[in-house]
């Protein structure tokens, strides 16, 4: 602290959806250890970590619209009520991310790849509810955990992508 000035941190949106891109990679890195015969679990806690907090501190931007703060804040109470075992835990981790991107997928364009993303992640929404109440083999399982990975990671690198440009995501 030289001349009485400390530490500026400049955080952004930019940051916050890095949150994002990192929690699907380590999904992803967790999904490719499920095929291999090992189930890491730090990992996956760790991406869900991650997750909550793009989705918190996103919650605390004042630029965003009320929806967008709501939806943030309900994912981010979503993801970590998905850590709950049993059919809560599960419910609430397969709607965590299909309600972050709810805002997002109303406001983007019919052809805009934000909008495609989104749809593709409430798909595996869908996808990831179902598996969690019918017996999936371990491959199956970790193919699904992999593809829901790229999927969730595709539509926050395409966020962290439009903040970087300087638009809105749309």
């Amino acid at each position: 602290m030289a001349g009485g000035r400390g530490v500026c941190m400049n955080i952004t949106k930019k940051t916050y959806y890095m949150f994002g891109v990192v929690s699907a990679a380590l999904n992803l890195l967790g999904g490719a250890a499920l095929l291999l015969g090992t189930r890491l679990s730090l990992l996956f806690n760790l991406a869900t970590i991650a997750a909550g907090a793009m989705m918190l501190l996103l919650a605390t931007c004042a630029q965003d619209g009320k929806l967008r703060r709501n939806t943030s804040l309900a994912g981010a109470l979503l993801t970590i009520l998905g850590m709950v075992p049993g059919a809560v835990g599960a419910v609430c981790g397969a709607a965590s991310w299909p309600v972050f991107v709810w805002p997002y997928f109303k406001a983007a364009s019919p052809d805009a790849p934000v909008r495609k993303a989104a749809s593709v992640v409430f798909v595996c929404g869908g996808v990831l509810l179902a598996g969690s109440f019918v017996p999936v083999p371990r491959m199956l399982g970790g193919c699904l955990i992999c593809a829901v990975a790229v999927a969730q990671g595709l539509f926050a690198f395409l966020l962290y992508q439009k903040e970087k440009e300087g638009g809105a995501p749309q």
